[in-house]
C-alpha cells in the first residue's frame, strides 16, 4: 500500500510564475523523494514602490511516503 502526502508551499521569482513554481520543486527535491504533482492553488504578483514585480505562487506539493517497513533506520 503507497501513502501520500499534500503540503502547501509559496515560491517567489523576480521573473515569471513558472520560476516561481521551478523554485519550489528545486527546493522539495533537495529534501523530498517521489515528488508527483505540483497543485498551484494562487498566484500573486506583488509589486514594490520602485515598480518591480515579484510573482507569487501557492501550491500542493503532492508526494509519495516511505512505507515504514522499508525506511533506513
Amino acid at each position: 500500500m503507497s501513502h501520500g502526502k499534500l503540503s502547501e508551499l509559496v515560491g517567489s521569482s523576480s521573473q515569471s510564475f513558472e520560476d516561481a513554481l521551478a523554485q519550489i520543486l528545486a527546493r522539495a527535491n533537495q529534501t523530498l523523494r517521489g515528488v508527483r504533482a505540483l497543485e498551484v492553488i494562487d498566484k500573486e504578483i506583488a509589486v514594490s514602490a520602485d515598480g518591480r514585480l515579484d510573482y507569487q505562487v501557492r501550491a500542493y506539493l503532492h508526494f509519495d511516503m516511505t512505507a515504514p517497513d522499508q525506511l533506513h533506520l
